[in-house]
């Protein structure tokens, strides 16, 4: 399959990796996202204004397709 080149990209992959360095670049986007999702859920339990940082966990999901995506379509070397 041809690989698709980095100005054809979806616009939302674009976006999410916008100024990520690489793919270990946005791997750590998403751990750091679900990390702090885990942590608001243990703080939310002493201070209830803290299961909003639940949220984070949304903030993963485009960095995880993205990756997902351009592992399917696009290429590392691009970059």
């Amino acid at each position: 399959m041809k690989s698709v080149s980095r100005a054809d990209y979806p616009w939302w992959v674009k976006v999410s990796t916008l100024g990520v360095p690489g793919r270990n670049g946005l791997w750590a986007c998403v751990a750091v996202s679900f990390a702090l999702s885990v942590g608001c859920l243990y703080l939310g339990f002493q201070d209830r204004r803290f299961f909003a940082g639940v949220l984070f966990v949304l903030a993963a999901f485009p960095y995880w397709q993205s990756v997902r995506w351009i592992d399917a379509h696009g290429s590392w070397d691009e970059r």
